[in-house]
């Protein structure tokens, strides 16, 4: 690390010589860095190179040693000696697959004892022959088993050095330098034309600065907040602003720090993956942490002289598989580190201070005790919903990510999307059997980040209380210079004017600084109505359609008369009752579902399914690599399921608010899916990889449970949703809109009990209660006091667990602690595997390359354009 310690010397050293100087060392520093990670990257393949040869090695070394098999054939009716011939083959050899005295082979061969039988079977006349052909038999099969593995481990080497070569990942070296980069004229006509026209768009927004009238906007915030709790609230959140922003200077940045910073710059996905290599590498080394955390502390010093690099930061637009593209930029390292420190730091203080003016409950809901249902709705908002974009700790970022990090100690968006879809589906079912009327009301802002005006911003965080300080800084942040990947070469950079660059952290503190606003102005004029708000995705709803006219009306006040002028895709429906004149009619959608009103619940929209059908079979197309075809549909049914309803970790089914029939239906559309994505293959997934591996490397006769068993064992690891759905299947209820009506009658017998209790003068009931409250008093707390009704509804958002499954005799050794996935693999495919490998190791775990296990497993994939 020697040569990375001194580039960052490097690199501060040029500060002395002003910003000029500064914005020089950014150029000489991007290029060290490129490489020292792709020297980085050289050198895992070449260990990897020789690894695979070692590997190629002992397969011919045993392909020659397994001839004596020819020999002991030969030996006819001469069971001993073909026994012994066996036997010293199988003690002799020394390479993978080598065994020791004290094994058994075929788990039923004791070799320690095997010398003393062979004596008794050449001096005792009864001996059975059965018994010598049973030993030749098993000895036999290890040998050939040991041959089927090497094979496979040939196959292993050829199939990793296929993905290595074919650009269908994004890996350590330059994203440029893929095939798919670099785009061409019959490119363009056929494949990127979403692209273009997406960035011209985004062009058209954020090169053009967006007026707003900051007067009207803090006249609007002062209003808001004019009410003397509020305004008393205000004040306290403004000394509290100040007093965050002064200490934030002083701070000193340790190495611990760094740590963390790295982290979450890296699960921010922002830069290319050459940068993000070396960043991996600054993680290791202490002198390097060291190093950085004084760079960056002596920027906070400096606070009001940052700026960006004359080059300013290039746009990489990036497909993904809802088929948007999402331009990230790619800051040089030491901003991007400087950058994500100030914007964690900001998003973990800030909460506290936002939350200050709590969000008002119903009238009727004023007093709930924290047992009661509407005492659960209040803690799942404040966790998920209020502010929820903000990390709550350092070490966990919330991720923009498809895929999440189940690592984290903050759920990942994605979860927190399905946590909404399980609300909404619970409350429909709440308030049409309470109500007999539910309203709901979705919308979403377009373009919202892009078309942010960068006076909304300041001039909210100016009415927050922060300081002038760190709004020049702020104001220098959104200025960024920008230059696009397709532009033309040596095309000067543009100064961005509107809008809030993607995956930053101070991005997403500005955002919900700002449509925080909107949360407290919604919740505070339609009497506790509260926003379920995941960024610019808005939902609300209830069971009084006179809330949601008032809502909406708040909502379109302050979004198109002060915030900004963006378009926005509304979508309401109501259940049990003609929709209010003041809504807009729409069809409310989440994923690839739509509520159907009449049924109470959501549906899957088979028209999008099949527009993914098309897409994901263009995708697998294109893919070069078998690894890139499994890691391209992996991906992609994970897409499917969690845009299904499914839970986006492993190990966790939908939630039972969603029922049987629909999770009966998430099974036969990704059925469906195989066999229209793969109509000539007989065995969908795994029959199209069984067709292309024989072309490509000859080898067929390939058990299921290969393609379904890890990596690390030697295995595919396709992976089949299915599995995760029917392993929950018994344990969801069928009609999960009944259960709130099976508690209504449960209420009669509750309350008849209570009162035969106080009529026998059971202590506590009766000093509580002059005279026995009526039916409808009692009934009136069901969603402020009756912990019965929280318990249906918790049970309702309850995820469903999966069945656990006994493994087979020869499985008992296998770790105990692995999740229900792998058990279901191990139980159905198994068998079949020990049977073709004589182990549950399809290749030594030895000569398998871990790094490009770990590399595989961490990749992006290449999506094509």
């Amino acid at each position: 690390m020697a040569f990375t310690f001194g580039l960052i010397r490097g690199m501060e050293s040029s500060r002395g010589s002003g910003r000029d100087g500064r914005r020089a060392s950014h150029t000489n520093r991007g290029g060290g860095a490129q490489a020292h990670s792709a020297a980085f990257g050289k050198t895992l393949q070449f260990i990897t190179s020789i690894k695979l040869e070692e590997l190629e090695k002992q397969r011919l070394a045993f392909e020659a040693h397994s001839a004596v098999l020819e020999k002991a054939a030969a030996c006819g009716d001469d069971l001993v000696q073909r026994v012994e011939l066996l036997l010293d083959a199988v003690r002799s050899w020394r390479g993978s697959g080598a065994v020791d005295s004290s094994t058994f082979v075929g788990d039923k061969l004791d070799l320690a004892s095997l010398d003393l039988w062979l004596l008794q079977a050449r001096k005792d006349p009864g001996f059975s022959p059965d018994v010598l052909k049973e030993w030749a038999d098993t000895l036999e099969a290890h040998i050939r088993h040991c041959t089927t593995r090497f094979e496979f481990a040939k196959l292993f080497g050829g199939l990793f050095n296929e993905w290595l070569s074919s650009g269908d990942s994004v890996l350590e070296q330059d994203s440029e330098s893929s095939p798919r980069a670099n785009p061409s004229d019959e490119f363009v006509e056929v494949g990127r034309q979403a692209l273009y026209e997406q960035q011209e768009r985004l062009k058209s927004i954020i090169f053009e600065p967006k007026v707003i009238d900051t007067d009207a906007l803090f006249a609007y915030l002062t209003d808001l907040f004019s009410d003397s709790g509020s305004l008393e609230v205000l004040e306290s959140m403004r000394r509290g602003m100040k007093e965050f922003g002064e200490d934030l200077r002083s701070r000193i940045i340790t190495s611990d720090d760094m740590k963390w910073v790295i982290n979450s710059l890296l699960a921010a996905d922002l830069m290319l993956e050459d940068k993000r290599n070396t960043l991996k590498e600054f993680a290791q080394s202490p002198t390097v942490l060291d190093e950085l955390a004084t760079v960056l502390t002596m920027r906070i010093g400096s606070l009001e002289g940052w700026a960006w690099p004359a080059h300013g930061a290039q746009v990489d637009m990036r497909r993904h598989l809802n088929g948007k593209y999402r331009a990230f930029t790619d800051p040089e390292m030491l901003d991007a580190l400087f950058l994500q420190y100030l914007g964690i730091i900001l998003e973990t203080g800030i909460p506290p201070f936002l939350a200050r003016p709590a969000p008002r409950p119903p009238d009727n809901f004023a007093e709930s005790p924290a047992n009661s249902l509407h005492s659960y709705r209040q803690t799942l908002r404040k966790d998920h919903f209020l502010v929820g974009q903000l990390a709550s700790e350092v070490n966990s970022t919330p991720s923009y990510d498809d895929w999440g990090n189940p690592e984290k100690t903050q759920l990942p968006i994605s979860h927190v999307k399905q946590e909404l879809l399980h609300t909404v589906a619970t409350e429909c079912y709440l308030n049409s059997t309470l109500h007999e009327t539910h309203t709901i009301v979705c919308t979403d802002l377009e373009w919202f980040g892009p078309s942010l005006a960068f006076d909304t911003v300041l001039t909210c965080l100016r009415f927050f209380g922060v300081s002038e300080t760190w709004l020049t800084f702020f104001k220098a942040f959104l200025e960024v210079p920008l230059t696009f990947k397709e532009d033309k070469t040596g095309e000067a950079p543009r100064i961005r004017r509107c809008g809030t660059p993607i995956s930053y952290a101070l991005s997403t503190f500005f955002a919900e600084a700002v449509l925080f606003g909107l949360d407290f102005a919604v919740n505070h004029h339609a009497n506790g109505l509260f926003l379920y708000r995941i960024h610019d995705d808005i939902w609300f709803w209830g069971s009084d359609s006179a809330k949601c006219v008032t809502a909406w009306a708040e909502l379109k006040k302050g979004v198109f008369s002060v915030f900004s002028t963006f378009n926005a895709l509304i979508f309401l429906t109501c259940v049990g009752a003609d929709l209010a004149p003041e809504l807009p009619s729409g069809e409310v959608r989440w994923g690839f579902l739509r509520f159907q009103s009449a049924q109470s619940r959501f549906v899957i929209d088979q028209s999008q399914v099949d527009e993914h059908i098309v897409e994901l079979r263009r995708q697998l197309a294109a893919t070069k690599s078998v690894f890139g075809f499994i890691n391209a549909y992996n991906k992609y049914m994970a897409f499917f399921s969690r845009n299904f309803g499914a839970r986006p970790t492993v190990s966790f089914g939908p939630a039972l608010c969603l029922g049987q029939e629909h999770l009966d239906d998430m099974i036969d559309t990704l059925a469906r899916i195989q066999k229209e994505v793969f109509p000539s293959s007989s065995g969908g997934a795994i029959g199209e990889l069984r067709a292309i591996i024989a072309k490509r490397f000859g080898v067929r006769d390939l058990p299921d449970g290969y393609f379904y068993f890890p990596i690390s064992t030697g295995g595919m690891e396709l992976r089949n949703p299915l599995i995760e759905l029917l392993a929950v299947r018994d344990a969801i209820g069928d009609d999960p809109a009944s259960q709130f009506a099976k508690q209504m009658e449960k209420d009669t017998e509750s309350y008849r009990a209570l009162q035969e209790k106080w009529n026998s003068g059971v202590s506590g009931l009766t000093s509580r209660y002059d005279k026995f409250p009526p039916f409808e008093d009692y009934i009136a707390y069901r969603e402020t006091g009756l912990q019965e009704w929280r318990n249906r509804y918790c049970a309702l958002m309850s995820t469903s667990k999966p069945k656990q499954l006994r493994l087979q005799a020869q499985a008992q050794q296998v770790d105990r602690s692995m999740d229900f996935y792998d058990r279901w693999v191990l139980s159905l495919y198994g068998d079949q595997v020990l049977k073709k490998f004589g182990s549950l190791e399809v290749v030594d775990p030895t000569l398998i390359p871990v790094g490009l296990v770990h590399l595989f497993r961490g990749s992006r994939h290449q999506w094509d354009q």
